[in-house]
This record gives C-alpha cells, sequence and structure tokens, in this order.
C-alpha cells in the first residue's frame, strides 16, 4: 500500500481516494408528504429493507425500495405535492439533516452522481440532476422535521402541468416569494455520509426499533389528546347541549306564541262574528221595532161609555188619538182616515164635508169640557174654536204644532219654531214649562178634573221632543194610570204617550221592549 506525505502527515492512499469521493449536502431538503405519512411519527422508506441500488432507486421511483428521496429545491417539492401524484397530501415538510444519522446520497449535481457511479448521461443521472435529489437511507426522527407546508392554501392550478418545467415556468410569483420565506435558510452544509459497514438487516432492526419508540410515544400523545379533545367535547357538547335548550325553548315559547295569536285570532273572529250577530239581531231588532212603530203603540185606556167604540175599533196603525169632553177621535193615514164618538158638532161637519180628494186630518185637540177644538190637515192647514184669546193667539201667529185644551178655558199652544203660549194652566204644568223652556215640546194633554177639584188639581202629562232625561212627565195622575204606568216600565216597555179626556179617561199608549 503507498502512502503520502500531506504537510507532516502521512496518508493512506485509500484514504485519500475517500477523501476525495466525499462532498457536502445543504443542510435543509425538502419532501412532498404521500397520504400514508405523519410528520408525528417521522419519515422512512416504504421499504427499508429492499436492495435496490441507487441508480435503481431513481429509475424506479415508483416502486418501493430502501431510499427516500428528498430534494434540494422547495419548488421542486412543491411540484411533487401538486402535480405528480394522486396519493399526495398537499404538503411539503422541511427536513433537518444537520444531525441525521442515517445515509445521506446527494446526486443533486453531477458530481454526487459521479461519486455514486451514475453514469452521466444516464436516466438516472438526467432525473436526479434535474430534480436535485438527496436519497435518505434509515428513520428520520419528527425531531428532524421542520415546518410543514399545505400547498392546498396556495389555490395552485396545477392539473395542465404535468411537466417540471412546465410547473415551474406557471408558478405565481407570489408563491415562489412564499416558499422562499418560509423555511428557514442556512449556508452551512453538511456532510453526505458513506454508507454503513453494518449489514442492511440490522439497520433495519435498529431503525424498527427508534420508529416503534417514537410511535409509542405518538400514540401516547395523541391518546391524551384524543382524551383531552373527549373533555373539550364533552364540555362543548354541554354548551351546545345548553343552546340546543334555549332553542328549543324559544321555539317552544314561539310555537306557544303562534298557537296563543291563533287562539286570539279566533276568538277575535269569533268576536267579531258574534258583533256582527248582535248587530244584524239589532238591525233586526230595530227593523220591528220601526215595524212596531208603523204599527203604533200599545193601549191600556179607562174610557167613558160613548168612549168604548175607541177601545174596539183602536189598532196599533192608529196614528192619533184624542179625547174630549165624553168624546174621542182616532186618526189613520190617508187610506183609512179616521174614526170618532160625540166630538162638538161643527168638528163632524169639517171632516165630513171633505171629499175623499182632499188633505186629510193629521192633529186633533179636544177639550174636556167644552166644544173647544183644533184640528190640522196634511195639506197644512188647519180649522179651530176655542176661547177667545186661543182664537187670537192662532189668527196672530199662524198653524200650531203642539195644541192641548183645559177645563175652564185653559190652553196651550206652540208652534214650529218652539215658541209657545199659555192661559189658565194648572201651576204646576206652567211651573214645569217656565224652567225647561230651553226644551221642546212634542206632547202635551190635560184632564178634566173631579167633583171639588180646581183646576191646578187637574193630571197632566208631557213628553218632550228632544233626547234628554227625563222624556216625559206625569203628574196628578189617578191611582190606576199611574199603577198601569208603573208596569209598562218594570215589565213591558216604553211610555209613548198619555191623551185625557174629562176626569177619570185616559189612554195609554207604550212601546214593548224589543
Amino acid at each position: 500500500m503507498a502512502l503520502h506525505r500531506l504537510g507532516i502527515l502521512w496518508v493512506d492512499e485509500k484514504d485519500e481516494m475517500d477523501n476525495a469521493r466525499q462532498h457536502y449536502v445543504q443542510r435543509y431538503v425538502y419532501r412532498a408528504l404521500r397520504s400514508d405519512e405523519d410528520v408525528m411519527a417521522g419519515l422512512r422508506a416504504r421499504d427499508p429493507a429492499a436492495n435496490r441500488t441507487i441508480a435503481q432507486a431513481l429509475q424506479e421511483g415508483a416502486l418501493a425500495n430502501q431510499f427516500l428521496h428528498t430534494t434540494v429545491s422547495p419548488e421542486v417539492a412543491l411540484y411533487y405535492a401538486e402535480a405528480v401524484s394522486k396519493n399526495s397530501k398537499q404538503q411539503v415538510v422541511e427536513i433537518d439533516l444537520e444531525y441525521f444519522d442515517g445515509e445521506v446520497i446527494d446526486v443533486s449535481d453531477p458530481h454526487g452522481c459521479k461519486c455514486h457511479d451514475i453514469s452521466p448521461g444516464s436516466k438516472a443521472s438526467n432525473f436526479a440532476v434535474k430534480h436535485g435529489v438527496v436519497m435518505l437511507k434509515g428513520y428520520i426522527q419528527p425531531s428532524r422535521l421542520g415546518k410543514v407546508l399545505s400547498t392546498a392554501a396556495l389555490r395552485l392550478d396545477a392539473t395542465a402541468q404535468r411537466s417540471l418545467e412546465g410547473f415551474l415556468s406557471a408558478l405565481p410569483e407570489r408563491v415562489r416569494s412564499k416558499v422562499k420565506t418560509y423555511w428557514r435558510t442556512d449556508p452551512a452544509r453538511t456532510r453526505c455520509r458513506k454508507p454503513s459497514e453494518q449489514e442492511p438487516s440490522e439497520q433495519v432492526c435498529r431503525d424498527d426499533a427508534a420508529q416503534r419508540l417514537v410511535l409509542k410515544r405518538a400514540s401516547e400523545k395523541l391518546l391524551q389528546e384524543i382524551m383531552e379533545l373527549e373533555a373539550r367535547r364533552a364540555l362543548i357538547d354541554a354548551q351546545l347541549q345548553q343552546i340546543q335548550e334555549r332553542e328549543d325553548r324559544e321555539a317552544r315559547l314561539k310555537e306557544e306564541a303562534r298557537v296563543l295569536k291563533l287562539e286570539e285570532e279566533r276568538r277575535e273572529r269569533e268576536r267579531q262574528e258574534e258583533i256582527k250577530k248582535r248587530k244584524q239581531e239589532k238591525e233586526r231588532a230595530k227593523k220591528k221595532h220601526q215595524a212596531e212603530d208603523t204599527r203604533g203603540p200599545r193601549v191600556w185606556a179607562a174610557l167613558s161609555s160613548n168612549q168604548k167604540h175607541l177601545s174596539e175599533t183602536f189598532d196599533r196603525e192608529a196614528l192619533h188619538v184624542a179625547l174630549g169632553n165624553d168624546s174621542y177621535i182616532t186618526l189613520w193615514d190617508f187610506a183609512k182616515g179616521h174614526a170618532w164618538c160625540n166630538i162638538p158638532k161643527s168638528l163632524e161637519n169639517k171632516l165630513n164635508g171633505r171629499g175623499y180628494h182632499q188633505s186629510h186630518a193629521t192633529m186633533v185637540a179636544l177639550s174636556p169640557d167644552s166644544e173647544a177644538y183644533y184640528v190640522k190637515f196634511s195639506d197644512g192647514t188647519a180649522q179651530w174654536s176655542g176661547p177667545g184669546s186661543f182664537m187670537e193667539a192662532v189668527a196672530d201667529y199662524g198653524i200650531l204644532s203642539v195644541v192641548a185644551f183645559g177645563e175652564s178655558g185653559s190652553w196651550f199652544a206652540a208652534w214650529p219654531d218652539g215658541s209657545w203660549q199659555t192661559h189658565g194652566l194648572p201651576r204646576s204644568l206652567s211651573n214645569m214649562l217656565d224652567s225647561n223652556r230651553h226644551r221642546s215640546i212634542a206632547l202635551l194633554s190635560i184632564s178634566g178634573t173631579g167633583y171639588l177639584q180646581d183646576v191646578d188639581e187637574a193630571a197632566w202629562f208631557i213628553h218632550w221632543g228632544d233626547n234628554q232625561h227625563p222624556a216625559w212627565k206625569l203628574t196628578n195622575a189617578p191611582s190606576a194610570l199611574s199603577e198601569k204606568v208603573n208596569d209598562v216600565q218594570e215589565q213591558w216597555g216604553t211610555v209613548r204617550s198619555i191623551e185625557f179626556g174629562s176626569y177619570g179617561e185616559w189612554v195609554l199608549r207604550w212601546t214593548p221592549w224589543t
């Protein structure tokens, strides 16, 4: 064996040749992870026990062998993560070779290929140099693995770029900048280690033991994380349950509110229907009442023998009834005319003398103790006879709207404009009229008096023409009349009018309640 002197050292010729074959590789290399690889478990070749040559491993990259392929170029690793394998995890990991105790085979340049007896220009050499390949043999501990780049976040469309050159030329500048700044940069380089002198099976066993320990620790760590995650999940599920319960409660309240609203709407519809029904019933009752009014009020009466005929001929369609001195007259409409008994002769002649084509009587007033009367016809004309003061008042002021005669020449006369005059009325009636001058009068009737009674003791009835309360006033009424008035108001209906004649004669007209 030849020895050469280098400085003060003598170097074996074989060692000198080995030193010449050694060279250095950059500290950090990169690998596109497969779907079945996880940095937590470390990295290892697919078939650590295989015995392929370096050239064969480069030429048969798709076949499992004892080498783990990496590259000195992160862009090339990005190409393999995005454009080559369907089994790609779309992740690129950085590998630190500084303390990797396995075999490092750098064939990323022609010098590296020459050092490992790969013929220049061969398929293996061209592939290795083009892709900057660094082959690793042995188990890579998780501590040697650096940051992982998720290529999916880069949103690259590499489906049309099947070649490395096409992929790199189409790579956006933003991605190049991202890749360049993502991992560590260290100008220091580490030495490529020579193949181990130990048997391959021993190396595989040693790596298996190391990986088993890592996997066991990773499994325990994952189990702990799973337990922690389960605890967190239980907490989150509990919070979700609370949210769900609140949502269910809110939904239940909303449903109850919806049902309540529907129920309220139903009740409101029923209420409106009931209101409508009552309104319709009220309208029917009103029409019935109007029909009753058209027919006229019902009647109670105390009459003399000559007036008894009034009870026999009276019907509810009568428009007007007047009592006099043992006399009466009933007025209906134009078609039915009128009926009377024992009225003053001059009034009878006037009524009999009117032809069918002439206007008919619409209002009559008789005196309880004389031949005085007042009659008004539908054409607005009137005829009358009475005390001188009454005759003068009517002659001066025209047609009357309300007339009443009392005993001893007393009378009341009212005109359509609301003005009125009186003479000799009972004191209580005069006081009532004087204290209610603001009210209009629709009807007034004064009775005759009995033996030893004076005018002030006469019964009288007044019905006001407004809608104020009370609607009417009755004074000095006979007991029989008072009883009937009370019965009507308590049991049957509403008092419409009371007509007086001579003492003890009266007609009470009333309308039943609807």
